[in-house]
């Protein structure tokens, strides 16, 4: 199969004329961008760094628009503060170079516990920032209605049962990653020391976030793991509980409606779906509809 990179040597000499390639490997565990890691030698010592081209993927804006987007989202973020890979270079269409973050995806020891605080500092550090902070344009996402009433009509039926409102998005909107689950946190001796895949980046409503962090932990803990992040979460940021409920019922119906397509081994389908299912009861419970 013919690669979807340039030569290797040809793109470290892109970055460095004087370097010399030391290894080429592709990365597994992302289903919607082909990377891979070249490591290096210059004249300040060994390197590497993570090449990324986006795949189509239905659903999604097209490869070129989704890397631009990242390529200047990544640029900005290190000086932030926030544990993103630098960017190294971005070669218009659609790739990028970033810096290799050093860790691994596996839980820290004594998870769910020792995880849940510091995935609440970072979420929280993500949602102080907005374009005030000189962050590229971005789409913004903030209403759950719209694609609830679409996934599920019958909920929003004449004769279904009654709701609480779901009052409207206060602003302003807020930086969200998009796409903040496990795969996506990489931990080095305990410690929470990036955060990868830029691609979904939005402005919006941190409750959306907040309520995507905890399907993941439910999936993987359950509920009191996801509950014990909306509290750590609350001693650090503001936290809607009405707007919250609402994301809480659309993220597993997202899942749910979507998770087919994602490439999941049949296992972790399997526990991802009965995981969603119960949440999602459980937050028609919590409104009333179920």
């Amino acid at each position: 199969m013919e690669s979807p990179f340039m030569d290797a040597e040809a793109r470290i000499r892109s970055l460095d004329p004087s370097a010399r390639l030391l290894a080429a490997e592709p990365l597994t565990g992302g289903v919607s961008s082909h990377t891979r890691r070249l490591v290096f030698e210059a004249a300040d010592g060994v390197q590497a760094v993570v090449e990324r081209r986006p795949k189509a993927m239905p659903g999604k804006p097209p490869p070129a628009e989704r890397a631009a987007r990242e390529a200047a989202l990544l640029a900005r973020l290190p000086d932030l503060g926030i544990p993103a890979p630098r960017l190294r270079h971005f070669e218009p269409p659609d790739t990028l170079v970033l810096d290799f973050l050093e860790g691994g995806t596996d839980p820290p020891p004594g998870a769910p516990a020792s995880l849940v605080g510091p995935m609440a500092e970072l979420l929280a550090a993500l949602h102080r920032l907005g374009p005030e902070r000189g962050l590229p344009p971005l789409q913004t996402f903030a209403d759950p209605l719209p694609d609830l009433r679409t996934w599920r009509p019958d909920l929003f039926a004449a004769d279904a049962l009654p709701a609480p409102p779901c009052p409207p998005f206060a602003g302003p909107p807020r930086l969200l990653h998009g796409d903040f689950w496990m795969g996506n946190l990489l931990w080095r001796d305990g410690h929470l020391a990036g955060l990868l895949d830029w691609e979904d980046a939005c402005l919006g409503d941190p409750m959306a976030e907040l309520a995507a962090a905890r399907c993941d932990l439910h999936s993987r803990f359950g509920v009191h793991a996801a509950d014990a992040l909306a509290e750590a979460y609350a001693a650090l940021a503001p936290v809607d509980r009405s707007r919250l409920a609402w994301w809480d019922l659309y993220m597993p119906t997202a899942q749910l409606t979507l998770m087919d397509g994602w490439g999941l081994p049949p296992d972790d389908l399997i526990r991802v779906r009965a995981a969603m299912t119960e949440r999602r009861d459980q937050a028609l419970g919590a409104l009333g509809m179920g």
